[in-house]
């Protein structure tokens, strides 16, 4: 959770719940977010989004009707997501983020967003997959991303570590079943199955607070897109 007050149009203190290192998230570890307080400068560069254009990010999946008024011609990738905060479109914002993300970026803020929907209460298969995602975003080889695709099937696709998996697994290469013709992924299909990951996640939460947890994981996946976290 994260809160801010601007001073001066230049700096503000932003007090926010941090998640685990990415150590800790391998080892199984560190379930519980640290309340940090940091001096950073106003809207910090996005690092890790290469887009200069929100169109262009956009173009990629299917907006939500209520999220399209918000962009605007010429409008960046910042500008944009400060919209969507504004005015509460945080289904749209994992979205954005899931395709403004490099593929390892993407699946290591799912990653984030998984620990903290579902801490210690995965199921064997599903920390498998969670360990198959991490291990990949740790070490992204070919072997780890060919190892991810029978923990994927294990877990299934309604399980968000599941879907993690499955965004490892399709980063590339052959996704065809053994024996059959190569088939490539799809475009962006990494991106698709962390953003089903971040939605399967946020609905673990209270009812009550979904919403809340919406806004709590596009607000993380920002910090992750600013660098933080990493």
């Amino acid at each position: 959770m994260a809160s801010s007050q601007q001073a001066s149009g230049i700096l503000y203190l932003r007090t926010i719940s941090v998640p685990p290192t990415r150590n800790e998230s391998a080892l199984g570890v560190g379930s519980d977010y640290i309340w940090h307080y940091e001096i950073m400068v106003a809207n910090p560069q996005l690092v890790k989004v290469k887009s200069a254009m929100a169109a262009e990010i956009c173009a990629n999946f299917n907006l939500d009707e209520k999220a399209k008024p918000l962009l605007r011609e010429g409008m960046g990738p910042r500008e944009f997501m400060d919209a969507l905060v504004a005015n509460k479109q945080f289904i749209p914002g994992i979205d954005f983020v899931a395709h403004a993300l490099p593929a390892r970026e993407a699946i290591w803020w799912g990653c984030l967003c998984l620990q903290h929907a579902c801490g210690s209460s995965l199921t064997p298969a599903e920390k498998a997959a969670a360990r198959a995602a991490v291990q990949w975003v740790m070490a992204p080889s070919e072997e780890n991303r060919a190892a991810a695709k029978a923990p994927t099937d294990a877990a299934g696709p309604a399980s968000p570590a599941g879907s993690l998996a499955n965004a490892v697994f399709q980063t590339g290469g052959n996704i065809a079943p053994p024996k059959a013709p190569p088939i490539a992924p799809g475009p962006f299909a990494p991106a698709k199955s962390v953003s089903a990951a971040v939605k399967i996640a946020s609905a673990k939460a209270d009812p009550a607070k979904i919403k809340e947890t919406q806004r709590l994981f596009f607000e993380l996946g920002i910090g992750v897109a600013e660098g933080r976290f990493g």
